[in-house]
């Protein structure tokens, strides 16, 4: 039946439009059940209209958010319903995104050969787009995935074959338009690097991926500090690898995107399981444990029965098209309402069962929680010596104490004595920068404990950056740390 769309519905296509757009912001920004509750709206008030494009959109923004929940089979599901709608057949852009979203689910079910078709085929499609930021985009995310299923089949030349494509390609966009794709490029070129003890080149990457990142005040860059750190534990920097690590969980608590906090534990356990911390290191095994039960949790929780009796509920409507238009909008209110009221009773039900979990996995590692924290009071006297002199030197930085820049001398001296002998020149001034940059202070930081303007510090920085025989852009601080022992 031809969709019939009454010039009163053109009000509710443009809420559905912008639904459809708060969706996508929403799964950008990893809020994935924000994401599935207004894809569901948007959903609900296609349907009404029989808005066919809506209703393509909406399905394919659930078949992505479930695939980021781990709802594999549910997410092929709605890709199916995406290409039944009538717009699909006439819009490009929608079959490289259903191949695309069928080849990571491939992915991550393992099955690599038929992910490679996918996404051989996604290259296929996106050469067929007309706009060109569309068509650069679908072959950016080809090549992007074609190296990840690679590296999971351990073949390193096409792993690299892909990084390079994909390298060539974003270098020839409009930085501003791909800089996303950009920071994930030249972080994976920074990891493929340091993994083959290439660590010049690997932090030449590093420092392009902060750099992009500063300039375009992007927030993901855990993975890229994982990494960092990741290289340096391999060289035995592990008071840098701590840094980094430590720079990993405070970018997650920004981005909150729980899946990696537990690769970021698993890097720290073994960093304090290498320098002799086993304390230290149980913690984070413990912690990286209690992180991947809440995503299991959660998981269930996302993809539970509501969620079944919607998808049958949808097949049920999609047979009974061809009745009447008004006997279909009643079908699908009262199929909507039972969806919502549903939806609050599980959804109440379901956080019941997960207080009662959680208040259950309490009491029975509440004594094992008492030996952890005496560990820890135990592994903080350890780390006390450690991190006093490193805690006093921050402060006096932050009172910008005369006296900053002689007590980081004598508790850094011999990175100190390092950087004078080889650049003697430096005044006090630029040393006190030097050491504020070491100690890894942001430019909006130093502008605020040195009383100047953020403008002001980043021309520091670019004269630091000449005196110092350093190129434009390049990372003072992987530099200066370049200077420092191997010690934690």
């Amino acid at each position: 039946m031809p969709q019939i769309l009454l010039s009163n519905d053109d009000k509710t296509i443009s809420e559905i439009d912008s639904l459809l757009e708060l969706s996508k912001i929403y799964k950008f920004n990893v809020e994935i059940e924000s994401a599935i509750e207004v894809a569901y709206l948007a959903l609900d008030k296609s349907i009404n209209i029989n808005y066919s494009e809506g209703k393509a959109a909406a399905y394919l923004n659930l078949a992505q958010t479930l695939f980021y929940l781990g709802s594999y089979e549910k997410s092929l599901e709605y890709l199916s319903f995406t290409e039944k709608e009538p717009y699909f057949a006439n819009n490009i852009y929608t079959q490289f995104e259903i191949s695309r979203i069928r080849g990571q689910i491939f992915t991550y079910l393992k099955l690599e050969k038929q992910s490679i078709r996918e996404f051989q085929k996604c290259i296929s499609i996106a050469n067929q787009i007309e706009s060109k930021s569309q068509r650069d985009y679908g072959l950016s995310m080809s090549y992007e995935n074609l190296s990840v299923v690679y590296g999971r089949l351990d073949m390193p030349d096409s792993v690299f074959y892909f990084l390079n494509k994909n390298k060539d390609l974003l270098e020839s966009i409009d930085e501003s338009l791909a800089y996303r794709s950009m920071v994930n490029m030249y972080s994976s070129f920074g990891k493929w690097h340091a993994e083959k003890n290439e660590f010049e080149l690997a932090e030449d990457y590093f420092a392009k991926t902060l750099q992009i990142a500063e300039k375009y005040q992007y927030p993901y860059l855990s993975q890229a500090y994982t990494f960092m750190g990741n290289m340096e534990m391999s060289r035995d920097n592990n008071d840098s690898a701590l840094i980094y690590y430590n720079k990993a969980l405070e970018n997650l608590e920004i981005t909150k995107i729980k899946g990696e906090y537990s690769l970021v534990y698993q890097s720290l356990s073994e960093l304090y399981d290498k320098v002799g911390l086993t304390d230290s290191a149980r913690i984070y095994r413990e912690e990286q444990s209690l992180i991947e039960n809440e995503l299991s949790e959660q998981r269930e929780k996302s993809v539970g029965k509501a969620l079944e009796v919607f998808l049958n509920e949808e097949k049920r409507n999609q047979n009974i098209q061809k009745e009447q238009s008004e006997k279909i909008i009643i079908i699908l209110v009262a199929s909507i309402l039972a969806f919502i009221l549903l939806t609050l009773i599980i959804s109440r039900k379901v956080h019941k069962s997960m207080l009662k979990k959680k208040e259950n996995l309490k009491n029975e590692l509440n004594e094992s929680i008492k030996e952890v924290e005496q560990k820890k009071i135990e592994a903080r006297v350890l780390e006390k010596k450690i991190n006093e002199s490193f805690n006093e030197v921050i402060e006096l930085a932050k009172s910008s104490n005369p006296a900053f820049l002689k007590r980081f001398s004598e508790i850094y001296s011999k990175e100190t004595e390092k950087i004078l002998e080889k650049h003697p020149n430096l005044t006090n001034s630029e040393l006190i920068l030097c050491a504020l940059i070491f100690l890894n202070f942001s430019t909006k930081d130093i502008a605020a404990y040195t009383f100047v303007e953020h403008r002001s510090v980043q021309t520091k920085k670019s004269r630091l950056r000449k005196k110092l025989n350093l190129p434009a852009g390049s990372s003072l601080e992987i530099y200066l740390h370049s200077f420092s022992k191997n010690q934690i």
